[in-house]
């Protein structure tokens, strides 16, 4: 493999993990910033109150994006394949 090739292919998997994982991200962050101003507004110093709401965002927009995710690393793996393979011929 050449070494443009390795940066290549290191530079496409670096953003396709971006692009993956950002909303998932995106939204827990979001979820984070809103019980912290509440917690704020409300002078709650009860840490296990933000815990567990994020989890159970995770998991829910974890079961959303899935299909959308696993279409992502199909359709990369394809390519990786399809160049891989074209390469040796």
């Amino acid at each position: 493999m050449q070494p443009e090739a390795a940066v290549e292919l290191a530079r496409q998997t670096l953003l396709l993990a971006l692009t993956v994982a950002a909303p998932l991200l995106a939204t827990v962050l979001g979820v984070a910033l809103l019980l912290a101003i509440l917690q704020t507004v409300l002078n709650l110093q009860e840490q296990t109150l933000t815990v567990v709401p994020k989890i159970i965002i995770t998991v829910i927009m974890t079961i959303v994006l899935a299909p959308w995710m696993l279409r992502c690393l199909t359709d990369f793996t394809v390519s990786l394949m399809r160049d891989v393979l074209a390469q040796r011929m």
